[in-house]
């Protein structure tokens, strides 16, 4: 867990320098400060956000490269030297072979940018397309001749597009997800308990507000007026549209599973309403509330001997596990790492997935390679939680047989198996 706390250690302290960089007063960097805070700052955040961060180390690290190219960018643009476009280029190359997202949010928004900037004179925007087209396609070499050479295989970018039918859903669900990694989506839940998730929504409103507010401005300007900020709504839009019209959510299911893939959207927001925003007295006020309703819950909820990451429900679970159960055990995609975190390295808990036959399997992208036979004489528990995320009860016995025990403990049901009992072969 120690890289994607370094990487989002450096992700929100790229927010701070860019917007730092780009405000030239105190009061101006304190409003800014005020408004960035309590969307990205960490670890004060809702749970579900410390799950994007602790299993999407990839994706926060394509967001540095994102946020640094359009910093570039946008000083080629207004000094025109051909170190600044150098550096932009080969910050989008190491992106794009990171996290081949960024070849639509970074990538795409220059580009666009460059086709909709009318007043920018045509030798600049000639020389920032060749250095995206040699940024885009250098990456693509390095990737080709790292596998042909016998390096690792890097997961293709989905291109598929979603069918008709699934349009409507895809929208509903991507706007979910940008309130997700907002931490403002109190849907299901008691109304006395999520004071900060509806607090939150205004942090979406002012965001939004900002974004339109600078196309409107950078479309009566031809594109002179602000080109980062200019940058970073293309990349929002274009990081929500390839969401919503691919088939990436169909293939993920939820919410929560997708919502990784808006934190560019998410980062180019905060940028975007800190930049826009810093002097408005009632958006620093709002903001500031918003931090100090996250603080108060999230100590609140924080128990003893913890990383705090938990919820008071999922910490009952972890006691019941640490007391009555073997080390190790498979839990879904975003409950697994922050169990073993919580757990201060006591348990070691898998993730797991469901494949085509209904069985699960261990999900590699998170973890080294290994196999259910890794539990070979280890006594072992699976956690299956209600409602069923990334596979369910009948999957597990599928995989495992029989358990020797079936536990409930709020909303989860444990199996146990015991050291005999062996994984079923193939799995």
């Amino acid at each position: 867990m120690v890289q994607p706390a370094i990487l989002w250690t450096g992700v929100v302290t790229s927010a701070f320098a860019v917007v730092f960089v780009r405000l030239s007063d105190f009061k101006s960097r304190l409003g800014a400060a005020a408004l960035l805070l309590p969307v990205l700052a960490f670890p004060l955040m809702r749970s579900p956000i410390a799950y994007f961060i602790t299993l999407s180390a990839i994706h926060m690290g394509a967001l540095l490269y994102g946020l640094w190219t359009f910093h570039w960018a946008d000083r080629f643009l207004s000094v025109g030297t051909y170190r600044s476009l150098a550096i932009l280029s080969l910050l989008l190359c190491f992106g794009i072979i990171g996290d081949p997202l960024l070849a639509v949010t970074g990538a795409g928004a220059i580009l666009l940018y460059v086709l909709l900037a009318r007043d920018v004179s045509w030798r600049r925007r000639a020389l920032l397309v060749t250095a995206t087209f040699l940024a885009v396609n250098l990456a693509r070499f390095i990737l080709h001749l790292n596998t042909a050479t016998g390096g690792f295989e890097t997961e293709p970018l989905e291109t598929k597009f979603a069918s008709w039918d699934q349009i409507s859903s895809n929208l509903f669900t991507t706007f979910r997800s940008v309130l997700l990694v907002y931490g403002a989506e109190p849907s299901g839940q008691i109304v006395g308990t999520v004071i900060p998730e509806c607090l939150r929504l205004s942090l979406v409103v002012l965001a939004l507000a900002g974004a339109y507010r600078v196309a409107r401005t950078g479309w009566m300007s031809g594109g002179r007026d602000n080109p980062f900020c200019s940058m970073l709504v293309i990349s929002a839009l274009l990081d929500f549209t390839a969401l919503a019209a691919s088939n990436r959510i169909a293939l993920d299911g939820s919410p929560v599973a997708v919502a990784r893939y808006l934190f560019p959207l998410w980062l180019d927001l905060a940028c975007i309403a800190a930049l826009v925003w810093p002097r408005r007295r009632m958006a620093v006020c709002i903001s500031a509330a918003v931090l100090a309703a996250t603080l108060i819950t999230d100590y609140r909820d924080m128990p003893p001997c913890s990383t705090g990451i938990l919820s008071t429900e999922d910490n009952q679970l972890l006691k019941r596990l640490e007391k009555d159960f073997p080390a190790n055990g498979i839990g879904t995609w975003w409950s697994s790492g922050n169990l073993e975190v919580a757990s201060l390295g006591k348990l070691h808990v898998y993730p797991a997935v469901t494949q085509g036959d209904g069985t699960i399997v261990p999900f590699m992208h998170i973890r080294k390679r290994m196999n259910w036979h890794s539990f070979d004489d280890k006594a072992f528990f699976v956690v299956i939680p209600h409602p069923e995320e990334t596979f369910t009860e009948a999957g597990a016995l599928k995989t495992f047989g029989t358990p020797a025990a079936r536990v409930s403990e709020g909303r989860y049901t444990i199996l146990l198996y015991n050291v005999d009992h062996l994984p079923a072969r193939g799995s």
